[in-house]
């Protein structure tokens, strides 16, 4: 029993995870236009992000947005390897792939079969490797085979013995010397999902979606969220760039833990550039000029970040003499010049809505990283439309009113009413207006110097008024 219309492409980018690939072919397979770089923008992977160690990863699930392309349905554990047969060959019968997750250590064709490092490398002191479940796509099945595609990394569409897809199925929890990896993510045995595509789309659709991951994307840069999480810090878009530059310029030097972050921050982060020229590329195609006129200036900025990371790595090897300042004015003009570059494209997209937030009915914890995001599209919305210039680049330091401010009376209160209607969408009307009053009924100068103190200010106010109708929030 093998799915014959099956020919899926094996040339996938090295950096693309497995599971991108399959969710691709499964969308095609249900009618809907996909793309590789479509998908990993749906995940924000284009967006650069981090924790506070400098580990760089997509934090998706920390941000606000719903499933724009596609999603898991009824995601589980079978029972048993039997149990597991049976479903593969009901799934095969209606002509649909079989998605399963397992691990690579036990896979034939592949360069972690049974290698110890594959071990090695999770377990060792100081590793920064997250161990998860390895993807991949059953198309076929007979009496003695199972029929996997498996792209990534291993470029693979053949057959394994039963047996050693047991093996496979049986998943990371079943290597016991793996028992004691410190990073590692929820792990599975016999593992299996359904993936839907949220709207189906067609090339009108696409088209649109396009747009608006694109839009999502350059939001969210130059927005630089930072989100906090108890004691943990987790930043994005530029917010990562300015964490670079702000750990070059503590450095001095023998640090190794800040070396180390630096040596992460500077590798890892290229990953998301790579998924974002993809999307422009693919973006640009379909849409054209001048987006592709913004591609080709991109490829350029990853040049220069690609340099950058050089320059580290033979300084550190070499231990050349006044490498971390060298670097350190590399950065940050290129940080600059990258900022520069993202808010040309800004004003050159075509109009899109982001992706769709998830609806809030209850004031959160991140309350405040929330109103940050506000602010600064507000300040944004203000330098586009009134001829403002607040330099957003530098977060909440910038300045707004006062002294140092960029603002005179009028373009404050325009300020504030653009906040209060972004407020109002995120939470509703009445707390809306009602902190937006707060705001404007005195105009003192100490909250409104800069974009932090405004929003100190009002998460101070926020706090007030939530312990007055708290019953209702």
């Amino acid at each position: 029993m093998i799915i014959h219309s099956f020919a899926p492409t094996l040339d996938i980018p090295y950096y693309y995870p497995c599971n991108f690939p399959l969710i691709h072919e499964v969308l095609e397979r249900q009618g809907s236009m996909s793309s590789l770089p479509l998908l990993a923008a749906s995940r924000l992977y284009t967006l650069p992000s981090c924790g506070d160690s400098g580990l760089v990863k997509a934090y998706f699930h920390k941000l606000d947005y719903e499933e724009p392309i596609w999603k898991l349905n009824n995601q589980q554990e079978l029972r048993s390897f039997e149990e597991g047969i049976i479903q593969i060959r009901r799934q095969l019968e209606t002509g649909r792939l079989f998605l399963a997750t397992g691990t690579s250590y036990h896979l034939p064709y592949c360069d972690d079969y049974h290698n110890p490092e594959y071990i090695h490398k999770h377990v060792k002191q100081g590793s920064r490797l997250h161990l998860v479940d390895h993807w991949l796509a059953v198309y076929g099945m007979d009496e003695h085979y199972i029929h996997v595609y498996d792209p990534v990394p291993s470029k693979f569409k053949g057959k394994v013995k039963y047996s050693a897809f047991h093996d496979f199925w049986r998943g990371n929890q079943a290597i016991s010397e793996l028992a004691g990896v410190k990073r590692k993510e929820a792990l599975q045995t016999y593992g299996t999902m359904d993936v839907r595509a949220t709207v189906p789309l067609d090339s009108q659709g696409y088209r649109e979606m396009l747009a608006q991951a694109l839009t999502t994307h350059v939001h969210e840069f130059l927005t630089g969220r930072r989100i906090t999480e108890g004691e943990r810090n987790f930043y994005f878009g530029h917010a990562v760039s300015a964490s670079l530059v702000n750990s070059l310029k503590g450095s001095t030097g023998g640090d190794a833990e800040s070396e180390t972050r630096l040596a992460g921050l500077l590798f890892d982060m290229r990953w998301s550039r790579y998924f974002f020229r993809d999307l422009l590329k693919e973006t640009a195609q379909w849409l054209g000029a001048p987006l592709d006129q913004y591609a080709r200036e991109y490829a350029n900025i990853i040049l220069r970040w690609e340099k950058a990371n050089n320059l580290l790595q033979v300084g550190r090897m070499k231990h050349s003499e006044g490498w971390r300042a060298q670097l350190s004015g590399v950065v940050q003009e290129l940080v600059a010049d990258e900022w520069r570059w993202y808010e040309s494209l800004r004003r050159a997209l075509p109009q899109a809505s982001t992706y769709a937030r998830q609806s809030r009915t209850v004031i959160g914890p991140d309350y405040r990283s929330d109103l940050l995001r506000i602010v600064l599209d507000s300040c944004r919305e203000l330098n586009a439309y009134h001829n403002t210039f607040i330099p957003l680049e530098e977060g909440g330091n910038a300045p707004l009113y006062g002294r140092d401010g960029q603002l005179d009376s009028l373009q404050l209160v325009s300020l504030l009413a653009v906040v209060e209607q972004g407020i109002e969408e995120q939470w509703g009307k009445e707390i809306g207006n009602a902190l937006a009053e707060i705001a404007a009924a005195t105009l003192p100068e100490s909250p409104y110097q800069t974009v932090g103190s405004l929003v100190d200010y009002l998460a101070q106010q926020w706090m007030g008024f939530s312990d007055r109708e708290g019953s209702r929030w």
